[in-house]
């Protein structure tokens, strides 16, 4: 049998190394810019007897979402292991987050079709401090996950950038 695990501490290392670079390069206004006013008027105010209206009206800046994507997918490429990204922004008048911009398959806090989520504790952390910091280990975690702030040009935190990385590996077949 092969061994599948892989060392934790070090995935946690190489995703904080990987964070610090997202923190220093992502910009907090373009994330800001990604998701239009009316969108974002209907993730704030739901309309109560259509609740899928919000993802009806899901609309973005084109330009400054494919920026950050490919950004993203660059960043992740740093990483000496297979790691996807999402990038949270805060729900205006409430204590929610909505994600703007996600790749790959693996995450901690991304569920597809979800337009808006309770900040988790851990990003609610992020946003207050503006430092670095792991998602708490959960029992049966699949992933590692750690959370970078990204600020705008007034250095206010405007996103949480999440990067994840698988904890175990399919075993090779050949």
């Amino acid at each position: 049998m092969t061994d599948t695990t892989i060392d934790a501490e070090a995935v946690f290392a190489e995703l904080e190394r990987v964070a610090a670079i997202a923190a220093g390069v992502v910009d907090g206004d373009d994330a800001r810019a990604i998701v239009t006013n009316l969108a974002m008027r209907h993730i704030v105010d739901p309309h109560p007897e259509f609740r899928f209206m919000s993802s009806d009206y899901y609309d973005v800046d084109h330009a400054a979402f494919l920026r950050m994507k490919k950004l993203l997918m660059r960043i992740e490429r740093l990483a000496t292991a297979a790691t996807c990204s999402a990038l949270w922004l805060p729900v205006p008048q409430s204590d929610d987050v909505t994600v703007v911009v996600q790749n790959g398959p693996t995450h901690r806090y991304y569920v597809f079709g979800q337009i808006k989520q309770p900040t988790p504790p851990e990003m609610k952390e992020v946003f207050e401090t503006g430092e670095i910091r792991r998602a708490p280990a959960g029992d049966g975690d699949k992933c590692a996950t750690v959370l970078a702030p990204i600020r705008d040009s007034l250095g206010q935190v405007a996103a949480v950038l999440e990067l994840s990385t698988p904890l175990n590996r399919p075993p090779a077949w050949s």
